[in-house]
């Protein structure tokens, strides 16, 4: 479950020796080294009533034992509280950790929260400034201490929430709501206890790891080495292989292959077959375990890489394809000034990569057992569905990255951002006029339909009408056709798909769609629905606040462009 620390124990493995075998019953193993330990690590006879066994598995290369138990109070976890033990394979202790709480139970505060679920997920928006018009509503009930919240138009991935204990800074055991809050932007992922007595939030963690290295020219004063070496896997034992034939078609990829830094160190290679047998046995491109391709873009089992310049925070179905034969070659142009026109190589080469640091540390033991990234855990060990999200020229900013580690089983996302240079303006669109109204403002792209063209598309707004009451949501025939036809149509939110008004509109002869949001928080991402594939004319939303004011102005005239 815990995937990082999972990789920093494994990675401090790699030093230790090749044992071949396992102990027979690890659990027991586990308690018998914690009661005979007590006053070393720090704890009574009373802390070891109530635990749970939140993950053991063993390490393929070196046989070493995994078990990790988690600290409780009357069936409540008390969060991050991990006891963690490795073993050799007669049973000896490689090391452990400690972080359960001494005398758990004459500490805690209450076994009943005073707050509801809801209200803690409102208090960590209100905390970390997340505008919302209503509290979200609860979709699953899972049970009386943990449920899942509506996260349509507010969050990435669905609010968890489920009642833990946090120790607080006065050292006394709070009972608390733990909740799981992506943020729309990806660029934070909290994490937070909320006290289920007061509301306040004692303890959050980003889940977002940032790596901001400043402005290339700051960077750049100094001469690098490049020396390459030679890449093996260590040595896997038969019985974890997987018999698979092929077609005798081999995928290739040209990128900058293991051990080039960056263009400045090396050449591109045309890459041939580079999944490893054992970590991708079926190759790069497969999810179900089967012979056959399930993808001939840049997506499979491991990663499903695109780009993202307009920070959309999911795929534009413009992913690069390599066809039947999976052939991934594309020219790349580092001289150019317009990156967004490189998208095919640049996206390959974020594929690549992806894949080859997944194939890598599965031979050193951050495979499926221990909590790696896969849609199809092939082994049938550790949960599946969490291929990395990875995003290449994230419009979201430059000269950075991050990336989101959920635990097992959640997604994780890549956001790679240009390294100098300029994405195509994908945060604002332009009002011409009248006067009063000129500017740049906030807008979210459709994930389906054309792509803004370089040179401004220039119009006049029209608003649709369907002849349905007051709402003008394109869900009914289009009554005023002709006065839209080679204007931008604007159109509400709600009543029906995106892609059916966004081509409702089209087949009356609009040149784009403005979706006016119909609630407060911010415009959210627009998936295309059934008929989405249809459309060819650029669409966006913008907020509910900023299309009251334009829809009040007469001769509205827009642009919109990279």
């Amino acid at each position: 479950m815990f995937k990082k620390s999972t990789l920093l124990f494994l990675l401090a493995l790699l030093s230790g020796p090749v044992l071949w075998a396992q102990i027979e019953n690890p659990l027991a193993a586990a308690k018998e080294h914690l009661q005979k330990n007590l006053k070393e690590l720090d704890l009574t006879e009373a802390d070891l009533t109530d635990f749970v066994v939140s993950n053991q598995y063993v390490t393929k290369h070196n046989k070493v034992t995994h078990v990790y138990l988690k600290q409780r109070h009357q069936g409540i976890e008390v969060h991050n509280a991990i006891f963690n033990i490795n073993f050799l394979k007669n049973g000896e202790v490689l090391n452990y950790g400690n972080r359960w709480l001494r005398n758990l139970a004459s500490r805690v505060n209450t076994t009943t929260p005073q707050i509801s679920k809801q209200q803690a997920v409102v208090s960590l928006m209100q905390q970390f400034n997340i505008p919302f018009a209503v509290a979200p509503a609860m979709v699953k009930e899972i049970s009386a201490n943990e449920a899942v919240f509506d996260h349509n138009g507010i969050a990435l991935e669905p609010i968890e929430v489920k009642l833990v204990y946090q120790e607080a800074k006065d050292r006394t055991v709070r009972l608390t709501w733990n909740v799981s809050f992506y943020e729309t932007n990806a660029q934070h992922w909290w994490n937070a206890r909320i006290d289920a007595e007061t509301g306040q939030v004692i303890d959050y963690f980003d889940q977002v790891l940032h790596c901001d290295f400043g402005t290339p020219e700051a960077l750049c004063d100094h001469d690098h080495a490049h020396t390459s070496a030679h890449f093996e896997l260590p040595e896997i034992d038969a019985e974890e292989t997987f018999e698979v034939t092929t077609s005798g078609d081999e995928p290739v990829y040209r990128v900058f292959p293991l051990f080039v830094e960056s263009p400045n160190h090396g050449e591109r290679t045309l890459e041939v077959n580079p999944a490893d047998p054992v970590a991708s046995p079926f190759g790069w491109h497969d999810t179900d375990g089967e012979e056959g391709a399930e993808f001939t873009i840049t997506r499979g089992n491991n990663v499903h890489a695109y780009h993202d310049i307009f920070n959309q925070n999911q795929s534009n179905g413009d992913e690069p394809d390599g066809g039947d034969t999976l052939c991934f070659d594309f020219p790349l142009d580092l001289s150019t000034n317009r990156p967004y026109t490189q998208l095919d190589p640049v996206v390959t080469n974020l594929f690549y990569w992806n894949n080859v640091m997944h194939d890598l540390w599965y031979g050193y033991g951050f495979d499926e057992a221990s909590g790696n990234f896969q849609v199809t855990n092939y082994t049938g060990e550790g949960a599946g569905g969490d291929a990395v999200q990875a995003e290449a020229l994230d419009g979201s900013g430059t000269n950075n990255a991050n990336m989101s580690t959920p635990p097992e089983g959640g997604r994780a996302r890549m956001q790679m951002f240009l390294w100098g240079g300029q994405l195509p303006n994908s945060n604002i669109f332009r009002v011409e006029s009248p006067e009063e109204v000129a500017g740049d403002y906030p807008f979210i792209r459709a994930a389906f339909g054309a792509s803004f063209p370089e040179e401004p598309l220039t119009s006049e707004v029209v608003i649709v009408d369907d002849a349905v009451g007051t709402t003008t949501d394109a869900c009914q025939s289009i009554v005023n056709g002709a006065d839209i036809d080679g204007k931008i149509a604007m159109i509400d939110r709600g009543g029906c798909e995106f892609g059916f008004k966004v081509l409702a509109a089209e087949q009356e002869g609009a040149i784009a769609v403005i979706i006016c949001n119909n609630q407060a928080n911010a415009p959210g991402a627009l998936a295309p629905g059934d008929v989405g594939d249809q459309v060819t004319i650029p669409s966006l939303m913008i907020s509910q606040g900023l299309c009251a004011q334009l829809r009040l102005v007469e001769n509205l005239t827009v642009s919109l462009s990279f």
